[in-house]
């Protein structure tokens, strides 16, 4: 009865618990539902929910639905999105919850880094171009430069070669002639000259300050522009998230260039040896190994590429903390065999509040990067050169060595090793103390840390037979330290608001160099200097320099409408001449918001800003100690000893570039449609230039400030959400720059030679300075004219025999001149090349002209994504018109200035043979050096494109799926082809040629490496 009594009892109070239970379990997993929309009732993807006072939230979906599970503690969810204001809701026992968000006024334009301030962008009064880190992410980029190609105007980036050598960077145009063509780069306020090794990853955001007033703040450093970038960081209070990013893709060939097989040559080896085309017949030796090859040598030195690359982040922060570290691994192999680039980074940042009004951050970048290359030249032009019929490999599968002064391609690019490995560190710091509400301190201290180690052997394959290895060891350790301080003052008075910095830097950098160079080694292993039979030479050095800075601006607007900025920057520079070493560099910056008005109230116009801008900028890139008189030992006159090898010029000084801007703001219909227009001049005076001396002073050159170039152009940027309905956005971006250059002043009115181009007054840049090719001469009766220059019309009669000349139809009588290159009458098959003095005698003093120009006219960009739900596609387009390439590998080929040299296929098949023929190109006879001046203008070429950059598909898993997995926050995978299709009229390798580093000489093809089609699978993880 008891045993009865108590199991019925404990029965009851144990559903009791389990009730209680069940109920504080359902109290804590209480789930809320709901959408977030607009005034229109659309919904807004991206908006935060958080359940108030702990870090448990989500994001709505691309339809704005979203559904959350309470914890315990507080019922109220917050709801926040950039743009709009900040709302709360309680839940209660409500279950669904659906919210409406309005736009805010005060934060509907985005903060963005300029200088050394935050500023609303649409407060902005300079030529700003931005772009944020899901856009860099587009392409998947090896760095950050690849990842905004085509997406900025006024911004041309080109590829340098292949993997890890980078990409050059033109901010409105070319503004210097050798005082360093790269722009400033600021990294979190950390000042680089490269960012290389800078994951995109990592980077949140990039505003490219374009014009001079923008960017004058950092004065001496920024006439070719700054590029500040902002890295990711955590989140004070917000839950610890781990973000991990997974990418492989396979590359290849793009497109090959045009190379003659074996019956193209043996045909030319017959025809130039004066067999009559029609009768070349193969030799009669049918077991010949030597004949039966006929190797495709772009087949053998490429293979498929590979890149795989992760990165693994950690973010979040409590509520006087935020932190993120960020660890990256990238490995590429590149299209061209033993080409390939390996990098390992890893980026910590913390950010602290100590104390109520002090706050301090660092952050440390360490990162270790090689970099597997080759003699592309080299490579490449015995690729193109290469007697088809030449083995490649002996019957052992050996290496076949040098023929005929031929190396084998296929073992200098397999062989040979040229591996360059950098070593770096960088870590800023920053201590900020709020003296004030509106007055607060800053103090940075940067250091930048670089060791580079090249590597150079040449195995006895690559050399010439008889010739032992040889190898080169080359050693760079750099270090630079930047401190700066600076005050910041913000306040408001009413409907007046008025900002300013004042503050100074110091800048040191530091440079050792080794080099160590083997005339020959003892045997191709080991590859190391402890192998060395000779020693050919080895040298150190060491360089410095230092910067000093004082800088302020002052800003002010009265109720958004009316602003005005202005900026001063004194620098000084221990490279310049002792008259010359300060700068000042002042700008001024003017907006008139026209939106802001009331007659402009109730439009569909969201913003209309008109500003104009003026600027002066530095440059102080040039070598150290280049304004002194140097002395260096050596073996001089038949004896050791120490001379002098530099003259000095106390006047050399800073080049200053002049900027004005004119530009218009405008949003529509709630800032879905914007555009943006900069109408632009910049004019650099007192150019930095190496200028030659006679030979009569014993040197060969000295650096001075030498003259102008001016710049000018506009940029249009148009972008707007097409369509946005719950299911589907559309959302398209466009822009264009042009830019028109010109030589303003030169110290040498008749300007200057610079290897194959011309510089001179009222002409541009990268003038090509060569001889015109008017085609060939039929008959040696072609060529004839009269006094005048005017080409007579010879006539034959049925046998072929000369009968007489004819001009205008009419028979010619009087004089007939003939045309020559030295004491040579150029004759059927002869090329015909323009006369330019009208003397009949072309020559390299008075017939060299302008044959065209390499900078671009034209270039930008065009970018769609489509959203359907979760799944979203996008495609870049980038274009570039109105340069020219001079295609000098083809015309070194088709010279036929050796023997052992193969033309190209159509130079051998289009060919002048016989008398009368209307050829392309002149007669195969090596004999006729009058065919070889140069540069031709037959081989400078349009280089017009327009390229398919990247496709992008991408899927991400709904929201309401991703919230049943507590620990998830985000899945994504994608598909990604970059550089699919390329539309142009030039035949080599690539349309797409960065200057590296000679601004002087753009467009000029040595067959680089080429370029490839990439197809990229990855994966986004949150956790």
């Amino acid at each position: 009865m008891k045993d009865n009594f108590f199991k019925k009892h404990l029965m009851k109070v144990s559903f009791f618990i389990f009730f209680l239970l069940s109920i504080s379990i359902q109290a804590q997993l209480v789930t809320v539902k709901g959408k977030v929309t607009e005034l229109d009732g659309i919904g807004l993807p991206g908006v935060n929910i958080i359940q108030k006072g702990t870090s448990n939230g989500v994001v709505t979906d691309l339809g704005g639905n979203y559904s959350i599970q309470l914890q315990s503690g507080s019922d109220v969810l917050v709801y926040s999105f950039v743009g709009y204001e900040t709302i709360e809701r309680s839940v209660g026992v409500k279950s669904v919850i659906d919210v409406i968000l309005k736009e805010d006024s005060q934060s509907l334009e985005e903060v963005v880094i300029v200088g050394y301030a935050a500023t609303k962008r649409k407060d902005i009064l300079g030529s700003v171009a931005s772009i944020k880190s899901e856009d860099i992410a587009q392409t998947t980029p090896v760095n950050a430069l690849d990842g905004i190609q085509g997406r900025l105007s006024g911004v041309q980036i080109s590829s340098n070669g292949g993997p890890g050598s980078g990409s050059s960077i033109s901010i409105r145009g070319t503004s210097t002639f050798s005082g360093g063509v790269n722009p400033l780069y600021v990294v979190d306020g950390q000042q680089l000259e490269d960012i290389d090794n800078l994951d995109p990853s990592d980077i949140a955001s990039i505003e490219v300050l374009k014009d001079g007033a923008s960017a004058a703040i950092y004065g001496s450093k920024s006439a070719n522009g700054v590029v500040i970038i902002t890295t990711k960081s955590g989140t004070k209070g917000g839950q610890t998230r781990l973000d991990v990013n997974a990418a492989s893709s396979y590359s290849f060939l793009n497109s090959a260039i045009p190379v003659a097989n074996s019956n193209e040559r043996i045909y030319y080896e017959q025809v130039r040896g004066g067999t009559d085309p029609n009768s070349v017949t193969r030799p009669a030796d049918s077991l010949s190994l030597l004949y039966a090859n006929s190797n495709d040598l772009q087949k053998l030195v490429t293979r498929v590429g590979r890149r795989d690359q992760i990165n693994v982040a950690v973010s979040g922060g409590g509520e006087k903390n935020k932190y993120y570290w960020n660890t990256g691994y990238l490995q590429e192999q590149g299209i061209v065999i033993n080409s390939g680039y390996k990098r390992i980074n890893s980026l910590a940042r913390i950010d602290a509040d100590i104390f109520k009004n002090l706050t301090a951050g660092t952050k440390l970048l360490a990162s270790y990067e090689i970099q597997k290359g080759l003699n592309e030249n080299t490579v490449f032009q015995q690729i193109a050169e290469r007697i088809p019929y030449f083995p490649v490999f002996e019957p052992d599968g050996s290496y076949t060595p040098e023929i005929a002064g031929r190396q084998n391609p296929i073992a200098e690019a397999n062989e040979r090793t040229l591996d360059d490995r950098n070593f770096r560190a960088q870590s800023f710091n920053y201590l900020q103390w709020q003296i004030l509400p509106s007055l607060s301190f800053r103090s940075t201290l940067g250091i930048n840390f670089r060791l580079r180690k090249q590597n150079e052997f040449n195995p006895t394959i690559v050399q010439r037979v008889g010739t032992p290895p040889d190898g080169r060891e080359r050693q760079t350790l750099s270090y630079d330290l930047l401190h700066e301080n600076f005050l910041t003052y913000r306040e408001s008075f009413g409907d007046h608001n008025l900002s300013g910095i004042a503050g100074f830097s110091l800048q040191k950098w530091d440079e050792e160099f080794s080099d160590i160079r083997a005339q020959s080694f003892l045997s191709d292993f080991p590859q190391t200097f402890n192998n060395v039979d000779e020693l050919r030479y080895a040298t150190t050095s060491k360089a410095g320099h230092s910067l000093t800075g004082l800088f302020a601006d002052l800003a002010y607007d009265y109720k958004g409408k009316y602003l005005i900025k202005g900026t001063i920057r004194r620098d000084g520079s221990s490279r310049f001449g002792e008259d010359k070493k300060y700068g000042v560099f002042p700008s001024v910056q003017v907006g008139w918001r026209l939106s802001g008005e009331k007659f402009m109230e109730n439009t569909v116009v969201s913003n209309l800003l008109f500003r104009a801008s003026y600027g002066e900028t530095g440059n102080e890139r040039i070598g150290n100690y280049e304004s002194l008189l140097l002395y260096q030992p050596g073996y001089w006159y038949g004896t050791n000893g120490i001379a002098t090898y530099q003259l000095a010029n106390p006047d050399l000084g800073w080049e200053s570039t002049i900027s004005t801007n004119f530009g218009v703001d405008l949003s529509m219909f709630k800032n879905r449609f914007n555009l943006t227009f900069d109408l632009w001049q910049k004019t650099t005076e007192d150019l930095l230039y190496d200028v030659p001396l006679p030979e009569e002073t014993g040197f060969i050159q000295v650096r001075k400030n030498i003259g102008s170039v001016e710049n000018r152009g506009f940029d249009l940027s148009l972008s707007g959400t097409i369509v946005r309905s719950e299911n589907f956005q559309w959302f398209s971006s466009f822009n264009i720059s042009y830019l028109q250059n010109e030589v303003k002043e030169l110290a040498d009115e008749d300007g200057f030679q610079d290897g194959d181009f011309y510089i001179s007054e009222g002409e541009p840049i990268g003038n090509m300075y060569g001889y015109r090719n008017l085609g060939v001469f039929p008959y040696d009766e072609s060529n004839a004219f009269t006094n005048d220059g005017v080409q007579l019309s010879p006539n034959f009669d049925i046998e072929g025999n000369f009968v007489n000349y004819t001009l205008n139809g009419q028979e010619y009588t009087g004089d007939v001149n003939r045309l020559r290159v030295g004491s040579r009458t150029l004759r059927g098959g002869d090329i015909y090349w323009e006369d330019v003095n009208g003397d009949f005698n072309i020559d390299g003093a008075n017939d060299r002209q302008v044959i065209g120009n390499g900078l671009p006219e034209y270039f930008g960009g065009f970018f769609n994504e489509f959203t359907i739900k979760n799944f979203s596609f996008s495609f870049l387009f980038d274009y570039n018109f109105g340069n020219d390439i001079y295609k000098r590998y083809d015309q070194l080929r088709n010279d036929l200035n050796s023997s052992n040299e193969t033309p190209s296929p159509d130079r051998i098949a289009g060919a002048w043979t016989k008398p009368g023929d209307i050829a392309e190109f002149a007669s195969l006879d090596r004999g006729r050096t009058q065919n070889r001046l140069g540069p031709n203008s037959q081989y400078i070429l349009s280089g017009d494109y327009i390229r398919l950059r990247n496709i992008r598909f991408q899927y991400n898993i709904a929201q309401h799926t991703i919230d049943r997995i507590s620990w998830m926050k985000n899945f994504g995978v994608y598909m990604s082809l970059n550089n699919l299709l390329t539309w142009t009229n030039y035949d080599g390798y690539n349309p797409e040629l960065g200057n590296r580093g000679n601004s002087l000489q753009p467009g000029v093809d040595n067959l680089r490496y080429p370029n490839r089609t990439e197809v990229i699978i990855g994966v986004n993880i949150s956790l």
